[in-house]
């Protein structure tokens, strides 16, 4: 037996894991999406007897829909949210999300050319270069030569 999930899917708990880790005490509650293909999930942990708690819609569009995170924060009954968050894959257009929603981009996936394309196969991981951290040069000994400590 396996299990029907999309990979898409897996991605994407893997970023929100990433983000919000279990060590840092937080836990993650996937909720039904109202919309297909979108997920939903409901963070929350308890830092120093107070609650906080986080919906995080993922949206694959690439200019996304807040119907799903309007629909998860109205079924959350708490007085206050520590903060609603909106995973999305690199190169979506954010610039008419309201500011209150904090947006993440997912390293897995981003929009080439108008297509979502899966970012960790090498032929387009060149599309969003990291920082390149400075080269250090010191004295460097061949491999052939052996190191004295």
């Amino acid at each position: 037996m396996g299990v029907a999930t999309d990979i898409m899917q897996t991605f994407a708990a893997r970023e929100i894991r990433s983000h919000f880790r279990e060590s840092e005490g937080w836990e993650c509650r996937q909720e039904p999406s109202p919309v297909p293909g979108s997920m939903a999930f409901i963070l929350s942990r308890e830092v120093r007897g107070r609650k906080e708690v986080i919906p995080l819609a993922v949206c694959y569009e690439e200019t996304p829909s807040l119907f799903p995170l309007e629909y998860l924060t109205s079924t959350i009954n708490v007085k206050k949210l520590t903060g609603k968050y909106l995973l999305v894959p690199k190169g979506t257009d954010v610039t008419a999300l309201p500011g209150d929603i904090r947006v993440l981009f997912m390293d897995s996936f981003g929009f080439i050319d108008e297509r979502l394309v899966w970012l960790t196969k090498k032929k387009n991981a060149k599309q969003y270069p990291q920082p390149e951290a400075p080269v250090t040069s010191g004295s460097a000994t061949p491999a052939s030569e052996p190191h004295t400590a």
